[in-house]
C-alpha cells in the first residue's frame, strides 16, 4: 500500500542552525533596543520569530552571550554599509575628494540608521550608566567609529568646508541627528503625518544634514545633495 504524501500546509521547512542564529541576533535587537538589557525577555526574542527558549540556550551560553553577539551582528552590518567610504588616511587624499567622501558617508550612515533604530537605541540604553557592558561596546566597536571621523573632520573643517563644530562633539552631532527621527517615528508620523522610513524623507533627511554639517563642500567641488 502506496504511503499518502504529506499534505501541502502539513509541510513544515526546516530552517537551519544558521538561520535560527541569525533570525535569534536579528530579534535580540529588537528587544534590547526597545526595553534595554535588563527588560529585555529571552522568551519574548524567542517567540517573535517562532523559535523556542532552548534553541536561545543551545547557540547562546547566556543572556549577555545573546547581547554580545548581537551587537557584533548589529556593527558588523554597519562595518558593511560604510566599508571604503571614509578615507583611512585622509591626509593623502584631495580636499574635495574627501569632502565627496564624508558626505556619501552621512548619506550611508542616515540610511542605515532609517533601517535599524535599534543600534541608537541599544547606545542610549548603555550609554546613561557606567557598566562592563558599556566599557566593551565601546572599546570594541564605538571607538573605532569616533576615532575613524576625526582626521578627516578636522581636515574639512581647517579647509572651511565643515560646519566649526568641535571634534568630539560632532560625534553626538552626527548620530543623534542621523538617527531621532527613526528612534522616534511613532512621533514623526504624528508630527508631521509623514512616513520617515519612506525614502524620499530619508534622502531629503541626509541632504538637510550634509547641508548642515558641509556647508562648503558646493563651493569645493563635492556633490550637495
Amino acid at each position: 500500500m502506496k504511503r499518502k504524501a504529506p499534505a501541502q500546509n502539513k509541510v513544515r521547512l526546516r530552517r537551519t542552525r544558521t538561520d535560527i542564529r541569525e533570525a535569534l541576533l536579528e530579534s535580540a535587537l529588537v528587544e534590547f533596543g526597545a526595553k534595554g538589557f535588563d527588560g529585555a525577555s529571552t522568551r519574548a526574542i524567542a517567540a517573535r520569530v517562532e523559535a523556542h527558549q532552548p534553541q536561545i540556550n543551545y547557540h547562546f551560553e547566556s543572556k549577555t552571550a545573546l547581547w554580545t553577539a548581537a551587537v557584533d551582528h548589529l556593527f558588523e552590518r554597519l562595518a558593511e554599509a560604510l566599508v571604503g567610504v571614509i578615507p583611512a588616511q585622509p591626509g593623502g587624499v584631495e580636499v574635495a575628494q574627501l569632502a565627496a567622501a564624508f558626505a556619501e558617508g552621512i548619506r550611508r550612515f542616515v540610511a542605515f540608521a532609517a533601517e535599524h533604530p535599534e543600534l541608537n537605541q541599544i547606545m542610549v540604553h548603555e550609554g546613561t550608566a557606567a557598566s562592563e557592558r558599556l566599557t566593551w561596546m565601546t572599546q570594541t566597536h564605538v571607538r573605532p567609529v569616533f576615532d575613524g571621523i576625526r582626521p578627516a573632520w578636522q581636515i574639512l573643517r581647517q579647509a572651511g568646508i565643515a560646519a566649526p563644530i568641535d571634534n568630539d562633539i560632532l560625534y553626538y552631532v552626527l548620530i543623534g541627528a542621523a538617527s531621532l527621527p527613526y528612534v522616534n517615528a511613532a512621533e514623526v508620523r504624528l508630527l508631521t503625518r509623514r512616513d520617515p522610513n519612506d525614502a524620499t524623507w530619508i534622502g531629503a533627511h541626509a541632504d538637510g544634514l550634509v547641508a548642515i554639517l558641509l556647508p562648503g563642500l558646493a563651493a569645493a567641488g563635492g556633490r550637495p545633495g
